[in-house]
């Protein structure tokens, strides 16, 4: 059993636990972070269990093997026991560092405690603590999840007054937030202004910016952005491929399908099993399912393996009920389970 499984078994094991008092510069649970107050104290718990855990272990109590187990902690989802551990950091006299300070800004975003991770954030700052492009990626990443993107527009332009310099993730972070409030103008605002700036788009930036001109119906726009990336020698990657192909074959442009893989095959781009599936549900929405059958054995000629979307894909499209029967049956061969989407498709034919 793992150190850091073990020790939440004994912290588990307490019927009540709560967490200490922290000096000024952190959040107190009791009333910033809202956990729980209860007793005995989790801090004593966890003095405790860290104290016996480590001497078992021969592990000597530091900042290191302390900030490990925040970590551990933070992945579980166990915030009131990381604070606990940091807790124990501060009354052996250790200062806790950026990363410390950012797997904890982390660990309250991935539970959706967005606001309290900027708290947290505001309180660390007062006391003289330097965060940096992790911390503020984290946070704009956690306000754009939950739908405030125009907060961390704001926090973006707080950033530029202090010492942090934004960077190209936090840009892609705020692009990928717009451009899925289909804001695709506003977004390309952003691409120019961080050009503007020196800070270099990466592929991540283009294909956020692709998929966002897909998603509001502007093909013209995402393929000039494919001709610029690759003039600029960025390298369009399959994620890149597949968002125009899915957006080709929704608007019934499937033909055109063929110059995109030619492109794709020129640059060295192989194409997936979602690049196949894609097309093979776009000739089937078209009424041409003998090109999607085609489609799926390239597919398997090519060495790439169907899954449950292939087969359930070509069942829907099929119209003979022996086919479609004669295709779940390879699907059982190949070890495919078929899906709700897969009896949905067969039901048609009742």
């Amino acid at each position: 059993m793992s150190f850091s499984f073990s020790l939440l078994r004994r912290l588990s094991s307490s019927p009540s636990l709560s967490i200490p008092n922290f000096p000024p510069f952190l959040p107190n649970p009791t009333s910033t972070l809202s956990f729980h107050s209860q007793t005995p104290s989790t801090e004593n718990v966890v003095d405790d269990a860290v104290s016996q855990q480590m001497e078992v272990k021969g592990i000597k109590p530091n900042l290191v093997t302390l900030s490990i187990l925040i970590n551990c902690f933070c992945h579980l989802g166990q915030m009131a026991f990381s604070f606990s551990v940091l807790g124990k950091i501060l009354k052996l006299g250790y200062q806790p560092d950026t990363i410390t300070l950012n797997t904890l800004l982390r660990g309250l975003c991935l539970k959706g405690e967005v606001k309290k991770s900027l708290h947290f954030h505001d309180k660390v700052v007062a006391q003289g603590f330097q965060m940096n492009q992790v911390s503020y990626g984290t946070l704009l990443d956690g306000l754009c999840k939950i739908g405030e993107t125009r907060c961390a527009i704001k926090l973006l332009r707080m950033i530029e007054d202090r010492s942090t310099r934004p960077d190209v993730v936090m840009y892609n972070i705020i692009i990928d937030g717009l451009c899925k409030d289909k804001l695709v103008d506003e977004a390309c605002d952003f691409y120019s202004e961080m050009n503007a700036r020196g800070i270099f788009p990466n592929v991540i930036t283009y294909n956020t910016l692709i998929c966002g001109f897909c998603l509001a119906g502007q093909l013209m726009g995402a393929f000039i952005l494919l001709n610029e990336m690759i003039l600029k020698n960025i390298n369009p990657d399959v994620y890149t491929y597949n968002t125009l192909i899915d957006a080709l074959c929704k608007e019934g442009k499937v033909k055109e399908t063929k110059k995109l893989l030619a492109v794709m095959t020129k640059e060295g781009v192989k194409p997936d099993v979602v690049s196949y599936n894609t097309l093979m549900d776009g000739y089937c929405l078209i009424g041409e399912v003998h090109n999607a059958k085609q489609i799926f054995h390239t597919l398997i000629q090519r060495g790439v393996n169907p899954d449950v979307y292939s087969y359930s894909t070509m069942i829907n499209g099929l119209w003979r009920i022996t086919s479609a029967l004669d295709l779940m049956k390879e699907m059982h061969h190949k070890g495919q389970p078929a899906d709700v989407v897969t009896y949905n498709s067969l039901s048609c034919f009742e």
